[in-house]
């Protein structure tokens, strides 16, 4: 796992790795593109890993969605509804199919580029004007064979707004459909057929896409709340495992940091007791933890003021002893009336002094004999 250098706790990209590995290992999680895999090549955005963010992979998830629905939905107009309209001889209706066709494209292309939400409005919108104009322009007016009619408009772009569209926006579909459908009905002029039907059953005529429209909306739309709550309960708990498994290595990076912190604090113990028992080349290594360099440097700082100090002292010392050697030896050869015998001591300062009385004895003894001065001069210039 990667670390950053002044810091052992797990880097947070390090973890979302991890986390998404462990859930790509459950098989449910894997999406398999099948007989889809060039048609999403061609119109639904790249995939997205399990690291990247909740927003990015929905957006790709519904690009997939999207790509999948409106595929359907294409292959609906030509397979059966444009040849329809030509079997009908309704070329209104044929050029509404068209252009209803001629959107999806679009809205597949937007869906390519990332702007799938104004292609997935864009269809939603024109198949409701479609149907809306495919009824409004069927050949003779409103007949029986009109009514099939109805209960598609109530049911597909309510199952493609629920499919593609936030939610709550099927209600306002549905608002507007009904209108739709309340208007055409109490302002139409019926056919005969349609008005033999009126007359025998009515009511059940114009309430059975109001009744359809409810029921789907009754039953999808819980559906769909439910799937965004899991899809958001699921990255919830991706985020919550991520937490988790910070937390675990965060605790584990902790407990190998606090057992390397020990181990350093007991070594510069363990070199303080050396020092303060006299050990002089001991001296305090650099600790892993960081955290301790400056307690190691003070440290040896003040053992190296310490070191010097003792140095000074055993050399003031050494001074001390040559000092007194030097004077008893000067007081013996007073009391004895004989030239001093001296010898180095090894200290730089009284070995210059006793250098100097050497020459200094020397050199007056032959001149005092010269002279005539006594054997009592002689002895008290040695003295």
């Amino acid at each position: 796992m990667r670390r950053s250098p002044l810091n052992p706790l797990p880097v947070e990209d390090d973890i979302s790795n991890e986390v998404a590995e462990l859930i790509e290992l459950d098989p449910r999680i894997h999406e398999r593109d099948g007989i889809f895999k060039f048609w999403y090549h061609l119109t639904a955005p790249p995939m997205q890993p399990l690291t990247a963010s909740f927003e990015l992979r929905e957006a790709a998830r519904m690009g997939r969605l999207t790509s999948t629905v409106l595929a359907i939905t294409a292959g609906s107009l030509i397979i059966l509804a444009i040849p329809t309209s030509l079997i009908l001889h309704a070329p209104a209706l044929f050029i509404v199919l068209c252009v209803l066709l001629t959107i999806i494209s679009f809205a597949l292309f937007l869906n390519r580029i990332g702007k799938g939400f104004t292609g997935r409005l864009m269809v939603v919108i024109a198949m409701n004007i479609s149907l809306a104009i495919s009824i409004l322009t069927w050949p003779g007016g409103l007949t029986t064979n009109t009514l099939p009619v109805f209960d598609i408009m109530v049911v597909e772009p309510t199952l493609v707004a629920l499919a593609l569209l936030p939610p709550a926006s099927v209600f306002i579909i549905a608002l507007v459909n009904t209108a739709f459908i309340g208007l055409v009905f109490y302002k139409m002029p019926y056919a005969p057929d349609l008005m033999q039907t009126m007359k025998v059953d009515g009511y059940e005529v114009v309430t059975r896409p109001l009744y359809l429209l409810l029921f789907v909306i009754g039953v999808i739309y819980p559906v769909m709340r439910n799937v965004l709550r899991a899809l958001a309960l699921g990255d919830r708990a991706k985020e919550i495992a991520k937490v988790q498994r910070f937390m675990a290595n965060r605790e584990a990076a902790m407990a190998r940091e606090k057992q390397q912190l020990d181990a350093d604090i007991q070594k510069i113990v363990n070199s303080v007791s050396k020092i303060a028992n006299g050990s002089i080349q001991t001296q305090i290594s650099l600790p892993a933890a960081q955290s301790l360099w400056p307690i190691a440097g003070a440290l040896n700082t003040l053992y190296a003021r310490i070191r010097g100090a003792r140095q000074s002292e055993q050399e003031l010392q050494h001074t001390r002893n040559a000092a007194a050697n030097l004077v008893n030896a000067i007081h013996r050869s007073k009391q004895n009336r004989m030239p001093l015998q001296l010898e180095r001591s090894g200290n730089p300062i009284i070995d210059e002094i006793i250098l100097e009385l050497t020459v200094n004895q020397s050199s007056t003894h032959p001149l005092l004999e010269q002279e005539g001065k006594g054997p009592e001069r002689n002895q008290f210039v040695q003295g």
